[in-house]
């Protein structure tokens, strides 16, 4: 299943556990203890120890990076944080890195207008999802519609993309918040 969350517009960028985002996750996602969450492209790490929080020691994060001094940064993060639940994954421009059917849910967060070849990492995101898993993109609009790449994707352009590997759409929601 594809949710396409906050393909409309938004202010703010970075992520905020505390914030009104993090409540709509919980939601969208049916975030429970137990789970298992892959944080695709997941930065600086924000989302990904919120989501670590919310599954509990019972649940797993995956936490995806390409740059090595990201994966670094990402692995001190979730030692500091006492985090235990939380596993690194180096990811490839046209590959996850994540192990097949581990995931309940995996989340990309203003990240799918940064990949370079969508349809294997789309492959690759339905082989790492469970039977009923969901898989969310959260992104911007490009400033002009037409117009992919580093300011943004069009919805559409990712619905069609991800329906493509596989998936089907679920819900598009165009008042993401954050």
């Amino acid at each position: 299943a594809l949710l396409c969350a906050g393909c409309g517009s938004w202010s703010g960028f970075g992520f905020q556990a505390g914030g009104p985002e993090m409540s709509r996750l919980r939601q969208v996602l049916a975030l429970k203890e137990g789970m298992v969450i892959a944080d695709v492209g997941a930065g600086k790490g924000q989302l990904t120890l919120a989501l670590a929080r919310e599954v509990g020691s019972s649940g797993r994060v995956f936490s995806t990076e390409i740059d090595a001094a990201r994966l670094a940064r990402l692995r001190e993060a979730a030692s500091r944080a006492g985090l235990g639940n939380v596993t690194v994954v180096e990811a490839q421009s046209g590959e996850t890195g994540l192990p097949p059917g581990c995931c309940d849910a995996i989340v990309l967060r203003r990240v799918y207008h940064h990949l370079t070849d969508p349809s294997s990492i789309n492959a690759s995101l339905l082989q790492s999802l469970r039977p009923g898993g969901v898989l969310v993109v959260i992104d911007l609009p490009p400033p002009f519609a037409w117009l992919r790449g580093s300011l943004g994707v069009p919805a559409q352009a990712v619905i069609a993309e991800v329906k493509a590997s596989g998936f089907e759409l679920v819900r598009l929601i165009g008042d993401w918040p954050g």
